[in-house]
């Protein structure tokens, strides 16, 4: 790894220029093998045959291919259906956390910059311009920045969770493993549905998709989203609502049949948010340092609804869209893939980051991000004994940003604060090949490799915007520009071993990493936003998977040894004129160990359906930290320290029972239950960790039996509970936290046509 001074925008340009170069050569001649290999009795198919192939056609998609090996790969995989993420009234990425093992999903601000975690594998980073250790895609196109899945979730067929190191068949090395959504494509039928619910706080939610064929080969898909509510917060003085939604989301999905073998299909989205941003509660404002209370806060008592955020202007403006191309090939030995998108989204919020009616140290989030990414690979069978994927991965993101803490109070002037301007770069490139070879019946051997390259480069710093601490208004106290980059070589070997169809066992060695990183927020030392090297891991996994009785009973399990070197992580550090504040650092050494159990059963017995999950995590440091930069911590963390977004017992179960009332209707009653222990959400602080949380959710759906329509009335958070979702030290020391969405009850009305 090398640091340069030199701009980060000119020699950026210089070495992306350089990879995608290479990489476009090599997938060029991938293609060209590719395209000539092709029978030519299968190009010259004559058009009577495309009718009654086109079912096959429909499918031939990028992530089809991926579904039907979930059951045989040798790493843990969990997925919920549409059907699920609808009778779940699951609406955002972060709520699919609940009913995965493992994953932990968290808002570290008001709503914009969810933090995930597989495995206590993530970055805890609340300033949303770092990518974290899992890497989410939306119908097969990279998502490197959460801003940039908001929204997202409607019209989704299917999202699927793999565990552990990626990056070996498609995409961006990771060590967390990756989330993949993807939306209900196109098909050859007229058809569609509307959806329109109403639920507490005068939310009412409206969505749709319309299906057209347009010829004989084009076949398009319209869906939409719009949820429009009051805030289910209300400030104690002014009586103004918080939390409001107002998100609007948009989709086109057009496939092009090009011939029996291959398809094309263009995907325009867009999403606009003008959401009021959710408070966090300070309860205690300065009694926690001897201080008499300034009654700035809610007070001891404050009710789970209740904020102060006074005349600070809390507000939300984004607005963003993309477009992503995806193509497929199929030929006798194999399939062709390639996914494409450019993503663009712009952000203006306000946040009450301190919970005070006062600046202590609101935030203002003002950044434009354009995001472009590339994965081509071709799959074959060879010889009947060996599976192999190659392929190549090109990604190229850029941030302009200024992000201002205001700290009026804290700072004791009036209009105080600090800006972080700058631009931050990032450019990642891959070639990978990921192997399975038959050795004898039943028996498979597994061997992949990775040679990455990054590319990260950063340009800017903290401004006095008054000079409330410099003495000079405008002048920095900090900056940075440089760019580092890193090549790493990364791997995974294992066995598998089919024991009878449906039933397997496997084990796998793998490592993975994850780029350097930047942190943006406007900080008074220099130090905190010193570059923070990439994060390694070796991981070591065993597990069993089952499907019996035709699939109506499903088991799959793991155990599994996770080994960080340079653990990228959130720390609370002693700043400048005793301001507490929020940085990333390293955990040189830490490790991760755990199991996971999931399993389904479907209609085992008569029109009942079970679902169940259960994770159990032990992550902790092995080196202490006193330290970032030479900046002491609020607290120092000792060797066995508990890991951050690692809760040590997590499980969800749901049960839907299907009822025939008459011979024409039937009634479906569902029950749910989720819960995860408390965890720690940044290290080295005494107030930075979560309440056990749980929630029961109940449903009613009536309808006819054909499905034609829907009704159904639902409850979440049932016991209406307040745990703290997400908590921290704020700059004057006082303790800051999110609050559980309360009891939420609503109903639905669904038409199909």
């Amino acid at each position: 790894m090398t640091a340069r001074t030199s701009s980060p925008c000119r020699t950026a340009i210089t070495q992306r220029n350089r990879h995608v170069l290479f990489s476009a050569l090599l997938l060029a001649g991938v293609s060209s093998i590719a395209a000539h290999a092709a029978p030519a009795t299968h190009r010259a198919a004559p058009r009577h045959v495309h009718a009654p192939q086109r079912p096959t056609l429909e499918a031939i998609t990028v992530t089809s291919a991926r579904t039907a090996r979930f059951h045989t790969m040798a790493n843990t995989v969990n997925t919920l259906s549409g059907r699920e993420l609808q009778a779940l009234h699951i609406v955002s990425p972060k709520e699919i956390a609940a009913f995965i093992p493992g994953v932990t999903a968290v808002n570290a601000t008001s709503g914009s910059t969810p933090i995930f975690s597989i495995r206590g594998i993530g970055l805890d980073d609340y300033i949303g311009t770092n990518m974290g250790g899992i890497g989410i895609y939306i119908d097969g196109v990279f998502a490197p920045y959460p801003v940039l899945y908001n929204g997202q979730m409607f019209d989704v067929q299917t999202v699927s969770v793999e565990k552990g190191p990626q990056g070996f068949e498609y995409g961006r090395s990771t060590t967390g493993g990756s989330m993949n959504i993807e939306s209900v494509k196109p098909t050859g039928h007229f058809g569609g549905y509307l959806d329109w619910g109403y639920s507490s706080y005068a939310t009412n939610t409206a969505r749709g998709a319309i299906n057209t064929p347009v010829t004989d080969r084009i076949f398009n898909r319209f869906a939409f989203s719009y949820i429009n509510g009051e805030g289910w917060q209300h400030d104690i003085h002014t009586g103004r609502r918080y939390g409001a939604q107002d998100i609007l989301s948009l989709r086109n999905l057009t496939q092009f049949v090009i011939d029996d073998r291959s398809s094309l299909m263009l995907n325009i989205h867009y999403t606009r948010d003008k959401g009021t941003p959710v408070s966090p509660q300070d309860v205690n404002g300065d009694a926690v340092n001897g201080l008499p209370d300034r009654t700035i806060s809610v007070g001891s008592n404050a009710n789970y609804n209740a904020v102060n955020v006074g005349d600070n202007r809390a507000s939300r403006k984004e607005n963003g869209g993309g477009v992503g191309i995806n193509y497929t090939r199929n030929f006798d030995f194999g399939t062709f893939t390639s996914a494409t998108g450019i993503d663009l989204y712009r952000r203006d919020d306000y946040d009450n980051y301190d919970g005070e009616s006062v600046n202590v140290g609101d935030y203002r989030w003002n950044d434009t991000t354009i995001a472009q990414s590339h994965d081509m690979h071709l799959s074959m069978n060879l010889a009947k004994r060996l599976n192999l994927t190659v392929g190549v991965y090109e990604s190229y993101d850029k941030i302009n940003g200024a992000y201002t803490s205001y700290r009026s109070f804290i700072l004791d002037s009036p209009n105080a604060s600090l800006t972080d301007h700058f631009v931050q770069q990032n450019l990642s490139t891959g070639l990978y090949v990921n192997t399975v070879t038959h050795i004898v019946k039943g028996l498979d051997f597994i061997a992949a490799g990775r040679l990455s390259y990054d590319e990260r480069g950063f340009n800017g710093g903290t401004v006095d915007n008054t000079g409330a601490v410099t003495g000079t208004a405008g002048s920095h106290l900090s900056y940075v520009d440089q760019t580092h980059d890193y090549e790493r070589l990364t791997g995974r070997v294992g066995l598998r071993y089919t024991i009878l169809p449906g039933t397997l066992v496997y084990g796998t060695i793998s490592n993975g990493y994850k780029a350097g990183a930047y942190f943006a927020a406007p900080v008074t030392a220099p130090q905190a936003l010193d570059y923070v090297h990439p994060e390694n891991l070796i991981a070591y996994e065993i597990g069993a998977k089952t499907s019996l009785l035709h699939n109506k009973l499903q088991i799959e399990g793991s155990l599994f040894d996770y080994e960080y070197h340079n653990r990228q992580t959130l720390f609370v550090a002693e700043m400048p004129r005793n301001i507490t504040s929020l940085s990333l650092g390293l955990i040189p050494r830490a490790r991760t160990r755990g199991g996971e159990l999931s399993s389904t059963l479907h209609d085992l017995v008569p029109n009942l359906d079970l679902r169940g999950s259960f994770a159990y995590l032990d992550a902790q440091t092995i080196s202490s930290v006193s330290s970032i930069g030479g900046l002491p911590l609020l607290g120092n963390v000792a060797s066995h320290s508990a890991l951050p977004f690692a809760p040590r017992f997590s499980w969800s179960a749901v049960a839907r029972y299907g009822i025939d009332v008459t011979q024409r209707y039937r009634v479906t009653l569902q029950a749910s239950y989720t819960w995860k222990d408390n965890m720690l959400v940044a290290l080295g602080d005494p107030n930075g960790k979560t309440s056990k949380i749980g929630s029961m959710g109940l449903r009613m759906e009536v309808g006819p039996k054909t499905g034609k329509w829907t009704a159904a009335v639902y409850v979440d958070n049932m016991l209406n509970q307040h745990g703290d979702t997400y908590s921290f030290t704020g700059s004057d020391n006082s303790r800051v936290q999110y609050i559980q969405t309360p009891r939420w009850v609503g109903c639905d009305l669904r038409y199909n046509f």
